[in-house]
């Protein structure tokens, strides 16, 4: 299947679209995947897109996940033996109130982006929360007055959610061997943000938000095996360039890509021993996309 991309290129997925029957109802169609033999494999082909970027002083590679840390350190390799590679995790601010709905993101670096519309709407009263240092002080510039108390819950409800995830941040992120980036190491640079695939993409969403709120990156090039084809067209369409291996209509759970599943192979169990310490490292499994 050939996915046309905005540039008039077009992207090949090798995956196998299996007709209906066998058990299936009739119109039931079933991907075939498991295309890759690992994530090791898979960032060996994807680095051969991204050639452009070999010897660039410039480049930072950031990866978003465990798995993405696997393709993204393989990756690295390949572009340079000076490419620094950072493990990035962002994560979504929850508005109690409407499912679905992010407040803003905060970083494993300890950064903060506020969607300043969303939080009025919602009653927290802060013309401009920004990037570190955001301390309690916030709380004490809601409104005086009427529901001025009403102010004040919410946005300490909001500075407690943002405490909440930071913790839980900076133990994912001490697992990894090097520190989390600082800002000269991400603003006016070209970043290359990796994963071991891409379905939803709300996490991918949420960092692009991020870094370019926080640190005004001078490019963001979005690199991973598997994207979703309606996702690729979305990313392109604002700004963000995508290299990817196979660009399906459907993707599913990403660990169903890889041979193994969500089981590390022996070359990926060796990565995750030198990029992560402890559970993060022992574990030979994968999450669950």
């Amino acid at each position: 299947m050939v996915i046309p991309s905005t540039d008039g290129s077009a992207s090949q997925s090798r995956g196998r679209l299996l007709p209906s029957g066998n058990g299936r109802s009739p119109g039931e169609h079933v991907y075939e995947r498991a295309m890759f033999e690992d994530r090791v494999c898979a960032a060996q082909q994807l680095a051969t897109g991204l050639q452009e970027h070999v010897g660039d002083p410039d480049i930072v590679v950031l990866s978003l996940s465990r798995g993405g840390a696997v393709v993204a350190s393989a990756v690295a390799e390949r572009l340079g033996p000076n490419v620094p590679h950072f493990y990035y995790r962002v994560r979504p601010i929850p508005c109690t109130a409407i499912p679905r709905l992010s407040l803003g993101s905060v970083a494993g670096d300890g950064s903060v982006r506020i969607d300043n519309m969303v939080a009025k709407s919602m009653g927290i009263a802060s013309d401009e929360m920004m990037a570190p240092p955001l301390s309690t002080e916030v709380v004490s510039t809601a409104h005086n007055g009427p529901g001025s108390e009403g102010h004040n819950h919410a946005t300490a409800a909001l500075m407690q959610a943002i405490d909440d995830i930071d913790m839980q941040l900076q133990e994912e992120q001490g697992s990894f061997w090097r520190a989390p980036p600082c800002a000269s190491d991400l603003t006016d640079k070209t970043l290359l943000v990796v994963d071991d695939g891409m379905e939803a993409g709300d996490t991918v969403r949420e960092a692009i938000l991020h870094l370019r709120h926080c640190y005004q990156p001078r490019r963001i090039v979005v690199a991973v095996p598997v994207c979703l084809a309606d996702l690729r067209w979305q990313l392109r369409r604002h700004g963000v360039c995508v290299v990817d291996i196979v660009s399906p209509l459907c993707v599913g759970s990403i660990s169903r890509w890889y041979r193994r599943g969500v089981s590390a192979s022996e070359a990926e169990q060796a990565l995750l021993g030198r990029l992560f310490a402890g559970p993060a490292a022992a574990s030979g499994e994968f999450d669950y996309e």
